[in-house]
């Protein structure tokens, strides 16, 4: 009996910066993680049909971007572990990613400052689940 290969978790971004897409892309690969970018709350629910293991990043600047609504789609365990992130001077809108329940919230510049270490991170526990096999 052969056991199939395991699938690598993977790292969504809900952005419309192509720059920080890059940069996120980058840290998912150096992590062995799919990289997938979605640019609408739609988008991100097709993705998730299609992936487990999912690690969400969420831009709380994106256009038209109802996170309550959102978080109301999510399974709970993406919605646990998602990472929502705005410009701090946003305090509305960080504080509404919190109350719908988003896993962490922090402004633009913690994410980005600590964006490789949280899909690290993501990496490594997604590892231990599988006893070793994903994210390598």
């Amino acid at each position: 009996m052969t056991d199939s290969p395991p699938t690598p978790g993977t790292v969504v971004l809900l952005a419309s910066d192509l720059m920080l897409s890059s940069t996120v892309s980058g840290h998912a690969a150096t992590s062995g993680c799919e990289f997938r970018s979605a640019s609408t709350p739609a988008d991100v629910e097709n993705l998730l049909k299609e992936q487990t293991n999912v690690l969400l990043l969420v831009d709380l600047g994106l256009a038209g971007l109802d996170v309550a609504d959102l978080a109301s789609r999510l399974p709970d365990d993406v919605r646990k572990t998602a990472v929502a992130y705005g410009p701090h001077v946003h305090a509305q809108k960080l504080q509404a990613a919190q109350q719908a329940g988003l896993g962490r919230v922090m402004s633009r510049g913690a994410f980005s400052a600590g964006a490789g270490q949280m899909i690290a991170d993501f990496a490594a526990t997604t590892q231990n689940q599988s006893n070793g096999s994903n994210c390598d």
